[in-house]
Parts: C-alpha cells; sequence; structure tokens
C-alpha cells in the first residue's frame, strides 16, 4: 500500500491536471481531472476544530465512521485485520447511478506522517470474493495491488449476483492539523460499474457522495 499513499499524496498537492468543478460554501472545493482515465476527483475543505484531530481520524478510519454524515452509505466492517494501520474491508452503498445497493473490498493503511499529519489511504486489489459475474477488474493507478490476491468468504447476496460490485482505483485522505483548523484533502477515484450510465451522470453522482465528507465540518463544529 505504501505505492497508493505516494499517489494520494500526488494527486492531493498537484493542480494542473484539475479543474475546478465547483466551489460550494464554507470554503468548499471539489475539483475533477481534465483527461485522465480512471476519473479522479479530489475535495478539499477545513474543520474550524483544530482539538478534533484525533476523532477525525478514528471516525475515517473505522469502516462504519460514515454512516454519521453519509446518505448513501448502508454498512461497513473489518474482514481482515493485518495490524492496527492495515486491513481490508468491506462498505456497502446505495449505487445512485443505478438506484441499487452496491459493494466493495478494498485494502486500507494508515500513516502517521508526524505528530499533526495522517494519511489513510485505500486501494481495491485482486480479491476473489465470488461474485459469479465474469467482468475482471484491474487497478488502473495502484497496480501493485492487483499482485494482492486473497479469498474472502463473502455473503449469500455477493455470491448470488445480488449486488453490483464497485472497485476503488484510489481513494483516501490527507489530515494535516493547523493552529486553528484540521485541513482536510478527499482523493477518490471509483468503478461504479454503471457500463449503461452516461458519464455526466456518473460524475454527478461521485460529487455528491465526495461532497458528504465536506458535512465533517458540521459534525465536529457542533461537538
Amino acid at each position: 500500500m505504501d505505492e497508493a499513499v505516494t499517489f494520494l499524496q500526488k494527486y492531493a498537492t498537484i493542480t494542473r491536471n484539475f479543474c475546478l468543478y465547483n466551489r460550494f460554501e464554507n470554503d468548499v472545493f471539489l475539483y475533477f481531472s481534465k483527461y485522465s482515465n480512471p476519473d479522479v476527483g479530489k475535495l478539499e475543505f477545513k474543520i474550524p476544530v483544530p482539538d478534533a484531530y484525533e476523532d477525525i481520524i478514528n471516525l475515517l478510519w473505522n469502516p462504519n465512521g460514515i454512516h454519521n454524515f453519509c446518505s448513501d452509505f448502508v454498512s461497513g466492517k473489518f474482514v481482515r485485520v493485518y495490524d492496527p494501520s492495515l486491513a481490508i474491508m468491506q462498505h456497502r452503498y446505495i449505487n445512485n447511478a443505478q438506484s441499487t445497493q452496491g459493494y466493495v473490498y478494498f485494502l486500507a493503511k494508515k500513516v502517521d506522517v508526524s505528530e499533526d499529519k495522517t494519511i489513510i489511504a485505500m486501494a481495491s486489489a485482486n480479491i476473489n470474493d465470488h461474485n459469479p459475474s465474469n467482468k475482471k477488474y484491474k487497478n488502473e493507478i495502484v497496480k501493485s495491488a492487483n499482485s494482492f490476491k486473497i479469498d474472502i468468504d463473502s455473503e449469500d447476496d455477493i455470491r448470488n449476483g445480488n449486488l453490483i460490485k464497485m472497485f476503488i482505483n484510489l481513494s483516501g485522505f490527507i489530515i494535516k492539523k493547523e493552529d486553528t483548523h484540521v485541513d482536510i484533502t478527499h482523493v477518490d477515484s471509483i468503478e461504479c460499474n454503471c457500463p449503461n450510465v452516461p458519464w455526466w451522470y456518473i460524475q454527478r453522482a461521485k460529487a455528491i457522495k465526495m461532497l458528504d465528507f465536506s458535512k465533517l465540518q458540521q459534525l465536529f463544529d457542533e461537538e
């Protein structure tokens, strides 16, 4: 997952390859990559409570943490835990592009860069979850993840093909504590498996999903 962390930092810092999608209230900025395939989104915002730094990290590392603010989130869980900072997780969402439920398995790594900066990186790997679909998934960003092969004892609704399988090329957060606030940069590139849906509709659904994370501003400001 070192490659995922490296790419996350790269996308978080470069500006020339991104186009502003919209600027929202409370200084929330959402960008999408200009020409890249797969598409990459980047969300930047501040949480005006510097003392919430550790709580923000704990919430984002918790597989069910985003249930507090993400409107299309169904459930999450640890599937395997290799150490306190490396795990396989499962998330389930309402797939807004197709109005049905989808799921994704991914590797997650947490890196404490310094006492005031933490990175959480996520990427899907070569995971056999026994979904009956013949579609092959390949990580187009974190290519080292393709060599990580593992078999997962998935639930019956996945094995029966009742859910749409999604795939994370790269997703994650850079959380930086400042004197007056906490800076959050969220990078996200996900294959939602919607072949018959127009690209602009998929991008709008991705934008809505990413913007849910800006609700952290209100969540921690109220506390």
